[in-house]
């Protein structure tokens, strides 16, 4: 297939764009898990332990969150259930299929507890992390215990610390501003704006729509903000408007904002909401003109950016949203797949990949060890043994599949892109030493890879015969007969003529 595409290329039938579209489009096709690449976070004290078989775990009590620069994919944060943060260096292997153990290059341990310098680490688990937009040198960081946190990333330091004074489920900053504005998602029904440029909350966006659960920034106005609420509504504001809320997206509304103003001015406006239940996750198209929004309705919606309306994309049953924190995803950049976006989902045991216009299942990669058939816990089962079931042993066994699973639980997900760009998760697949990856984390406190499988040299072509020395053929020959002489309790010879 590559050959056909490179000869399609050479002969000028292919343009480069056009070339590059069709790899990707296999690639994405063709994600697996990388077993080969594992993170190990735990410090062994001494050389047998070292040497001793463990379970390799990037955090011990879980893995919350995950951050990758999208500049050279190079650099990966990750946070854990107790507070601890740490920096990997993903361009150690040479090859992705380099068999290798990560080690954490930096470590900022929990306040308090690991480490007695006052380095300023959380006191509480990680509820998000991200990079500075601009910038790989900085990324900031959120924690159960209500700070919101700027650190230094070569020197693993803090730089400055905000106390909201309230759960922070999550923050993001606009990818193409001036401005150092971070918009914090919290336990309150505002949604809060800290300016790292003068150290302060500057801010609340004043709502009344219960926990304020994501926020995220247009990739193309800088002051355009969307907020998803606990009462299923999502709103845009205009951070320099006094009057707050601009619109809000109504789920009814398949024409735009246009036409619900025009409906709303003549008596028919109502309460629009996105979802029947609260949004716990926003994204935009790199572009700009589409808007993703995910809801604890188990639904996931596709807007118009210029008008508001909903596109009525259909992702069917296959979505699972049920845990009330902001909902990890990506929308990978349109030039991946035929000038199309990809929604990449994370349910608790598997990773969908899905067309984000049709909600056509690309791929689907399953963790390993999930459950293949979670519907079938449960089921008594009948032994054959006169009055007597295995339902209490089964549902034992379930039980210990059930906890198995749910420590197993995918809690986050990050997309390895390089390129920078306007755009979350940067403009090409992969890094220096990678074609592209999914990095997913986990609370059994792992964190594993998924990547595409790189086919090997073009087989043969079926016209060439490959001819075969003579000492093949006669080993070929005798382990047949061998075979039929094993099978059938008596010699068979066969001369090969």
């Amino acid at each position: 297939m590559q050959a056909r595409l490179l000869l399609a290329r050479e002969t000028g039938d292919l343009t480069p764009h056009d070339l590059s579209r069709s790899i990707t489009s296999q690639l994405l096709r063709a994600f697996a898990p990388a077993p080969q690449h594992r993170f190990n976070g735990q410090v062994a004290e001494t050389q047998e332990e070292r040497k001793a078989p463990r379970d390799v775990r990037a955090h011990g009590a879980g893995a919350s969150s995950l951050a990758l620069d999208k500049f050279d994919g190079r650099l990966l944060v990750s946070g854990g259930s107790e507070g601890s943060i740490k920096i990997w260096d993903l361009d150690e292997p040479a090859t992705p299929h380099q068999r290798h153990t990560f080690r954490p290059v930096s470590t900022i341990g929990r306040e308090g507890r690991d480490r007695d310098d006052g380095g300023g680490g959380h006191s509480h688990g990680i509820t998000h992390l991200a990079f500075y937009p601009f910038d790989t040198e900085a990324f900031l960081s959120s924690s159960y215990d209500k700070t919101l946190r700027l650190w230094a990333t070569q020197r693993a330091a803090l730089a400055a610390g905000f106390d909201l004074n309230a759960t922070i489920y999550s923050h993001a900053m606009s990818p193409i501003a001036g401005h150092l504005l971070v918009s914090c998602a919290t336990q309150h029904s505002n949604a809060r704006l800290v300016d790292l440029k003068s150290g302060s909350a500057v801010q609340a966006l004043v709502a009344h729509g219960g926990p304020v659960l994501c926020t995220t920034w247009s990739p193309r106005h800088e002051h355009v903000l969307a907020s998803g609420h606990a009462d299923g509504r999502v709103r845009i504001w205009d951070i320099r408007r006094a009057g707050g809320v601009v619109a809000q997206l109504d789920q009814e509304d398949s024409l735009g904002i246009v036409h619900r103003f025009r409906h709303a001015a003549a008596g028919g406006g109502g309460a629009a909401r996105a979802h029947d239940e609260a949004v716990n996750g926003l994204a935009w198209t790199d572009d700009g003109a589409y808007m993703v929004s995910a809801g604890l309705d188990r639904k996931v919606r596709v807007w118009d950016a210029a008008t508001g309306a909903n596109t009525l994309a259909s992702f069917g049953a296959l979505i699972q949203n049920q845990h009330a924190k902001t909902a990890a995803m990506v929308v990978t950049p349109p030039a991946l797949s035929s000038g199309r976006e990809l929604l990449v989902w994370p349910n608790d045991q598997e990773i969908l990949m899905l067309d984000l216009h049709d909600g056509n299942v690309v791929t689907r990669l399953r963790s390993p060890g999930a459950a293949s058939n979670p519907l079938a816990v449960g089921r008594p089962r009948w032994t054959g043994q006169r009055g007597r079931s295995s339902s209490s042993s089964n549902n034992n066994n379930n039980n210990n599949n059930n906890n198995n699973n749910n420590n197993r639980r995918i809690t986050t997900i990050v997309w390895r892109g390089n390129g920078g760009g306007s755009g979350q998760t940067g403009m090409a697949m992969g890094g220096n030493n990678s074609v592209g990856a999914i990095y997913s984390a986990h609370l059994d406190g792992q964190i594993r890879a998924w990547m595409p499988q790189i086919p090997g040299p073009d087989d043969v072509d079926e016209a060439v015969e490959v001819d075969e020395d003579e000492e093949a053929k006669t080993r070929k020959r005798k382990a047949v007969d061998s075979a039929y002489r094993s099978l059938m309790g008596r010699q068979m010879t066969f001369t090969g003529r």
